[in-house]
């Protein structure tokens, strides 16, 4: 009992964030928890205990407290939400006796309720449950407990309801559904969006360790946090009584006001008394400039009493966030750069950069929404800022320089959600933590990458200011051929196709014919986008048509923009919209990302996994229960055939036996047969293994001498397989990351399949269109028809299908699929098979 209870206590135990953007800690019932669970019953309202215990309950007896405090976290399980150290809510489950279902049963605190604490507790129960064999709750409602019976309908589960004397009887499986999963995210969007505004969007703000010491740190942060906030500030600094003839108060708490951000910048060493000193004074958010590297601080315990309490963190070493938007004017930062109003939000994890960055962005006259410097990531995160930022209607482009993911399988989840309404860019510094892993994530997820930091700012101020572009074309517009040589390659390297011919002007040409081709160049139903170049005939010619091209252009349905050799980057001129670059490589590069995003905004971006798929996911679990009923294995050739076939993947059948049985396995079979020597490399090694259209025992009989002459003792046994008819042969690989989850990759295949640079990859599970631009993506796509394609796609789908719904597989290799006449076969196939961590794909928790 107290292994179960100490290993409940370690898994079960998560920060999260309500429905109003508070956080706190849900966790389980343990016995020590009589007082606090009695002093939370005796504070509720009459009305509150009737609905929970359908009779009036002034108090609990000592039985019910030592029902509800000692659970056996199997059978029995109770949770609470505590926030302050204080109990807002708490749950339980019990099951009915022999059977797979559990009587659920809730109470919130009066004063927390409608913050979406018994959804949260519902779906830990269920998470609980699910993981005990419990596939059922029931729970009886009484029929004027509103609140009750919107969690349930709301929950995201089918109901079952049944009425009898003022009682509502509701009954539902716990499955992680579609519309389950996605009502849980939506409700983890409104709840990370909420937790975040209170943090950016503050009345009040505490600048704690502020100073009017010119080039103190203090001193920065006070003077660029008071310029332009139109709330209140507040200096702490127990060594001034005053700063910038401001009243400095010694604490947070000693503020004779609500302080909803607090932005620190201590010594490490008064550091966590300062955490302390926030959580004292409720404060809802703080930025934490303080660096902690090498100070022995432990962030993570620091973190958690934050979260338990209320407090979002940014930091540490962050360099603080920015808005120049009118209607916020928010520059809690040490970073001190004019901005413009704009519709780009920009999340830098490196503070140092950061600076850099800002000061690019100033040079462009680009225009931000908001600026984060995430530092450490110790607690708020990019999938937090994604979150708030899908909610801000002023951002219309995010972009983000980060170093580190914290949960890229989240990361991955959020950002397609995020993706299908406005575009995110991204420098590819973290992809190398994860590989080619990272690809799949960033594709699938609609994310554009990008090598570099100007990169990312050039695509950025691109997609901020375009419209869709809907195809490949793009016409050249130029008064000099170099130039425009240039472009055309340009715009190849970035996947776009150059209108042909570019449109030639004269070197000498002026406003008009520049205002005319370009007018021309939009109206063409040839023409997707429009790349205008002005090279200057001589140095006093620089800026040339600048009003011309921007008139021509303003009105545009079409994405536009201009190279206008010899000036700077940035608008082409002040307040247009129009993109001006000083060369032609940046800005196709940046018009082909453009179109990438639109592309898969109208492809991938709109599809989703095909949830009608003739499975037997049932048959499947049974199958892999029974082979790791001793531990991790790897699966034969038959059990892989089952497995595969319950997913309607189609496996030739096929026998391995030790050499001197070929024989009789071939009869069995029935020629023509293949043979293939079970161990065996790439290379010879590899198509001397391999005997095809073997057609009679004397043909087998030839194969296996050679074989055995060849591979010696990696002969010994041999996989005898009924022929399939010949056709292109392909792979279907899958990996299990420990990050990303099941990652399915697409390519050529055959013996040579792990030496050829072929192949495209996406996160499990994959929709039929995904699939089909892998397949696109490949080699391979050259050497199939339209129903052979459509049979492979069949196959990637119901691979990624099965690894998804059966985490136990940790890898799987289909090599080679054999797709020909608009079927396909496999003949070659490898499995993997472990025991995985507990699913929690569907439960909100702060990472």
């Amino acid at each position: 009992m107290l292994g179960r209870m100490s290993a409940a206590r370690d898994e079960w135990a998560s920060t999260v964030v309500l429905g109003d953007g508070d956080t706190g800690l849900i966790r389980p019932m343990m016995p020590e928890d009589r007082e606090g669970l009695l002093a939370f019953h005796e504070r509720q309202s009459v009305e509150s205990k009737y609905r929970r215990y359908f009779s009036a309950k002034p108090t609990l007896s000592a039985t019910e407290l030592d029902h509800f405090t000692q659970v056996d976290f199997v059978d029995r399980v109770a949770l609470v939400v505590e926030l302050h150290d204080e109990f807002i809510g708490w749950a339980s489950y019990e099951r009915w006796p022999n059977r797979d279902d559990a009587e659920a049963a809730f109470m919130v605190d009066d004063e927390h309720q409608g913050k979406g604490i018994a959804t949260l507790l519902l779906e830990h129960l269920a998470a609980i449950a699910r993981s005990n064999g419990i596939r059922r709750f029931t729970a009886e409602v009484l029929a004027d407990n509103r609140g009750m019976t919107k969690v349930f309908t709301r929950a995201g589960w089918p109901l079952q309801r049944r009425f009898d004397s003022g009682v509502i009887d509701f009954d539902f499986d716990l499955d992680d559904t579609t519309e389950f999963v996605d009502s849980v995210e939506r409700r983890e969007q409104r709840a990370d969006s909420r937790s975040v505004a209170r943090m950016f969007l503050p009345r009040t703000i505490a600048v704690v360790g502020a100073s009017d010491r010119i080039g103190t740190v203090g001193h920065a942060l006070w003077t660029n946090t008071t310029r332009e906030f139109a709330g209140t500030c507040y200096p702490v600094n127990p060594r001034r009584e005053t700063v910038d003839g401001h009243t400095s108060y010694p604490d947070v708490a000693s503020i004779p006001d609500d302080v909803n951000l607090a932005v620190i910048a201590v010594p490490h060493s008064a550091l966590e008394a300062a955490v302390d000193d926030c959580i004292a004074a409720r404060v809802r958010g703080a930025i934490v400039v303080t660096s902690v590297d090498d100070t022995g601080i432990d962030v993570q315990a620091l973190v958690q009493r934050a979260r338990r309490n209320g407090l979002r963190l940014i930091g540490p070493a962050s360099m603080g966030i920015s808005s120049p938007r009118p209607d916020i004017a928010i520059s809690a930062s040490l970073v001190d750069v004019p901005l413009l109003p704009g519709g780009v939000a920009v999340s830098m994890q490196s503070g140092t950069l950061g600076t850099s960055l800002l000061r690019l962005v100033g040079e462009l006259h680009m225009g931000l929404s908001w600026f984060v410097s995430l530092g450490d990531k110790s607690d708020v995160s990019g999938n937090d800022l994604l979150q708030f930022w899908l909610d801000d209607e002023a951002t219309t482009v995010i972009a983000i320089y980060t170093e580190s993911f914290g949960n890229p399988r989240k990361f991955a989840r959020i950002a397609r959600r995020v993706s299908q309404q406005r575009p995110i860019v991204a420098v590819r510094t973290g992809a190398a933590l994860f590989g080619a892993a990272t690809g799949a994530l960033y594709q699938q997820a609609g994310v554009i990458e990008v090598p570099t930091v100007v990169a990312m700012l050039d695509t950025a101020r691109v997609m901020a200011t375009q419209p869709s572009m809907d195809g490949d074309r793009v016409a050249v517009v130029t008064n000099s051929r170099s130039p425009g040589v240039l472009a055309g390659a340009a715009l190849t390297t970035a996947g776009l196709t150059t209108v042909d011919p570019p449109v030639a002007l004269d070197w000498r040409a002026g406003d008009h014919d520049f205002a005319e081709a370009v007018t021309a160049a939009i109206a063409s139903d040839q023409v997707d986008a429009v790349m205008v170049i002005h090279a200057p005939p001589v140095a006093s010619a620089i800026g040339g048509p600048v009003g011309a091209i921007d008139q021509a252009a303003a009105d545009a349905d079409k994405p536009v923009v201009a190279v206008m050799l010899g000036e700077l980057d940035g608008p082409l001129r002040p307040g247009s919209p129009i993109p001006r670059f000083t060369f032609p490589e940046p800005a196709a590069a940046a018009l082909g990302r453009l179109r990438s995003y639109w592309r898969w905004r109208t492809t991938e971006g709109l599809s989703v996994p095909d949830a009608t798929l003739d499975i037997d996911v049932a048959g499947a679990a049974r199958l892999i229960g029974s082979a790791l009923e001793h531990g991790p294995c790897e699966l034969d050739v038959g059990e892989i055939r089952a497995l595969l076939a319950t997913y309607g993947i189609r496996m030739a059948e096929a026998r391995v036996v030790p050499a001197d049985l070929a024989l009789v396995a071939a009869e069995e079979i029935g020629y023509p047969v293949a043979a293939k020597a079970t161990r065996r490399r790439a290379g010879h090694s590899a198509r001397a293994g391999v005997a095809l259209d073997v057609n009679d025992a004397d043909d087998l009989t030839a194969a296996l001498a050679t074989m055995a002459e060849h591979l010696g003792d990696d002969a010994a046994n041999i996989m005898v397989q009924r022929m399939v008819s010949p056709g292109a042969d392909l792979r279907v690989h899958v990996t299990c990351d420990g990050e990303l989850g099941p990652v399915v990759t697409v390519g050529l295949g055959g013996s040579n399949a792990d030496v050829i640079a072929d192949e495209v990859s996406r996160l499990a599970p994959v929709s039929s269109t995904s699939a089909a631009t892998m397949i696109a993506a490949t080699r391979a796509a050259g050497v199939l028809d339209a129903d052979d394609t459509d049979a492979m796609v069949d196959v990637v789908v119901r691979t990624a299908q099965l690894v998804s719904d059966h985490p136990e597989i940790a890898m799987l290799d289909l090599n080679p699929v054999i797709v020909a006449d608009g079927s396909c076969w496999v003949t070659d196939a490898m499995a993997e098979l472990r025991h995985p961590n507990r699913s929690t794909a569907a439960l909100r928790r702060l990472e």
